[in-house]
Order: C-alpha cells, then structure tokens, then sequence
C-alpha cells in the first residue's frame, strides 16, 4: 500500500485540524500525502498522494508550490494540503500542513494551560502589564514549536499581524516597526531581545506562507517568529490580550496589540495603538 502509515494519521503536526484542507466549501480538493522530493529552484514539489475520492486516483505527482513551501517543507515529510489546479491545467497545492502527531499532541498540551488562563480571566479581562505572559505552543516560518518556554531569561516583543492584510496602517506599518526595531536592537547591543508575530489568519498562514512573508520584509528570522497553528489556540491567545477579532468572508477586522516581555515573563510595556514607538520600546527593552 502506497501510503499506509498515513491512514492511520489522524493529527496535523501544526495542530492546525482539517477546517482548511477538508471543508468542503475551500477551493480544490484536500489531499494527503508523502513528499518525494522539493525542487526549491522551481518551487514544485513531488508528492505521492492517496486517492482524491470522485477525482483522482493515488498517485505520485509534481505540484507547484509556494518559495515559503520549498523552505519549510522537505523530501519525507507526510502532508495535507489543498490541491487546485491552475490557469495552465497545471496542480498546485496550497495551505500545506506537515503532519507530525506528537508534536501535535504536546503543542495540545501547552496549549491546555492556555485555555485554562482564558478560563481564569473570565469575559471583559485580559493579561495587562506587570502579569505573566500565558502559555501557548505554535508553529514558526520554519516548522518549530515556538513557546514562551523557548525564550526563559530573554525578553521578548510579541505583536498580532496576518499577511493578507491591506491596510497600510495595520499589519504591514506594524510588522515594518517590528522589523525596524529588530534592527534598532542589534545595533544597541541587545543581542537577546526576541521577536515574535502572531496571525490572526491561522486558516490561511501556514508556515510556508509565514516564511514567504517574513522572507518579503527582509527580516531576520534567527531572532524574529512569524507563528500560527491551530485555530483555537490562535484565538485564545487573541483574547487574553484582548483584541478585537472579526472575519468575514473577505477580511479580519481587527484591533493592535503590542507587547514587551521581560525576563521573568511579565509584560513589561503594552499599546493598543496603530502609531506605536518603536523608540519606547526600544528604551524599556535596553532597561531589562
């Protein structure tokens, strides 16, 4: 049997469920399968997938990909995916999702004690300064746990953005004064100050597209993480630090939220503001 060990693979390794590559209103076709190998120069990959019921037979086949895909995803890796044909008759998947159960049963873990913090601050409060940064697990730009865990002892800035986002004003000014502070911090010497964004777009942001995003900006990304994961994590983590989170069909509409870290995990500076000072930070970061 071409794909058995994938049969009984019932957890995305992102933690990311089916809603994106099963549902049935999302374009293409979901598909399950095991990647062959990854031509990064042409941005294709070559997958040997199970049957695609009503429309394709198991198979092994070269899909285009996204440049953030070819980055993150490697020759071995069991996958989900939505495939969809292109304007050419050509397939290319899209929303790709590695599967790994068992780090999708820890990031579940983690993320436990985050719904339990959600839980404790009950409807209308949220973690505000000078409280503990809650617990979460999710996924990077390039396919790694990140968890506040990984960052014990460092400070870190963490703010919420999501790569389709339009308006100059929001995501792409806020991720900008990310990226700019970043840089702003290495020339000041504060070499351990970390950086992380997180989607708000989870059905959309995979890895790959992270990656893809991250890679347009320029940035850094030794000390700077795009994350997303599973939905329900993803907007937990939203409202304990209380922002305003509504999707309709073609958008999010969405409030700011920016905040520094210490050392001991405790938010140290917040701005809900869309004209936030990287300078401020910069100076409370260096206090630290």
């Amino acid at each position: 049997m071409l794909l058995v060990a994938l049969a009984t693979a019932g957890l995305l390794g992102c933690a990311q469920k089916t809603e994106s590559q099963e549902d049935e209103n999302e374009e293409g076709h979901a598909l399950l399968g095991v990647v062959q190998s990854v031509d990064a120069e042409n941005n294709a990959m070559t997958v040997a997938h199970e049957e695609i019921p009503d429309f394709m037979p198991p198979m092994t086949m070269v899909f285009r990909v996204g440049p953030g895909d070819v980055k993150v995803i490697k020759a071995g890796d069991q996958i989900r995916a939505r495939m969809v044909r292109d304007e050419d008759g050509g397939f290319r998947l899209i929303k790709i999702w590695k599967i790994d159960d068992q780090a999708a049963m820890e990031m579940r873990k983690v993320n436990k004690q985050l719904a339990a913090k959600l839980e404790e601050l009950g409807s209308g409060y949220y973690v505000g300064e000078g409280e503990a940064f809650p617990e979460f697990a999710l996924l990077d730009q390039y396919g790694d746990t990140i968890t506040p865990a990984r960052y014990e002892g460092k400070p870190f800035m963490l703010n919420f953005i999501f790569t389709r986002c339009t308006d100059g004003e929001m995501c792409p000014l806020s991720t900008s004064k990310m990226a700019s502070l970043q840089k702003m911090a290495a020339e000041r010497g504060l070499d351990d100050l970390e950086f992380i964004s997180v989607t708000l777009d989870p059905k959309y942001d995979t890895p790959g597209v992270l990656r893809t995003y991250a890679d347009a900006y320029g940035i850094d990304g030794e000390n700077f993480r795009f994350v997303t994961g599973e939905r329900a994590a993803v907007r937990q983590l939203i409202k304990t630090m209380a922002l305003t989170h509504i999707e309709t069909d073609d958008d999010i509409i969405h409030s700011l939220a920016t905040v520094l870290v210490g050392r001991d995990r405790k938010i140290v500076m917040r701005s809900v503001k869309k004209a936030w000072d990287p300078n401020a930070f910069l100076e409370a970061a260096a206090e630290l």
